[in-house]
């Protein structure tokens, strides 16, 4: 059976094992490919979090060359040691991928800037947008727990309003580009 793991960077796994592998096994091969350890591997299968230890691939519903989404669990928990520990293995990779570096300065150059010049500053920015997705994935929960609520519609009309203009302007860039710059004609 051949299965493929992918990670939330996008990094894609192969792995041959046999179908009546328990998962646990299967978990402990991924730690020596991936280098994430056994206890923070959350593996999702079409959309549902597989955590059954002593459960075969096939138990848990998984055919052959299936797609698996391996990801990294957050420990919110853990002392401020190991997020500042998270925050300096992240910028040592940042600054080792040149790359990542470059997306990084395109989308966000204040985090790329502290990448490279203030680890302190990383990690606190690190911190800061870990909070924001945290709160909205709070808020995106609170959303789906009751949809008809007034609140609930309002901001379910702000995302479909902010979608309609993502897709506005997806489509200007597309079909007009010259709309965002000067065009000096010869």
């Amino acid at each position: 059976m051949e299965l493929t793991f992918v990670t939330e960077l996008g990094q894609s796994f192969v792995v041959e094992i046999d179908p009546n592998m328990e998962l646990e096994n299967v978990m402990a091969l991924l730690e020596a490919e991936s280098g994430i350890p056994v206890s923070d591997q959350s593996l999702s299968y079409e959309g549902r979090d597989i955590s059954n230890p002593k459960a075969t691939m096939v138990e848990c519903g998984v055919g052959d060359k299936a797609m698996l989404l391996l990801r990294k669990k957050v420990h919110i928990a853990g002392t401020s040691r190991s997020m500042e520990q998270d925050a300096e293995m992240m910028r040592l990779q940042l600054l080792g991928d040149p790359m990542l570096m470059a997306q990084i300065r395109q989308r966000n150059p204040e985090i790329a800037d502290a990448a490279q010049n203030n680890p302190a500053r990383f990690a606190e920015l690190l911190r800061q947008t870990h909070t924001m997705h945290a709160e909205a994935e709070r808020e995106r929960q609170m959303l789906e727990a009751d949809p008809y609520s007034l609140e609930a519609q309002r901001k379910i009309e702000e995302a479909i309003q902010q979608q309609a203009v993502l897709e506005n302007m997806e489509h200007a860039l597309e079909y007009s580009p010259e709309s965002f710059g000067r065009v000096i004609m010869l």
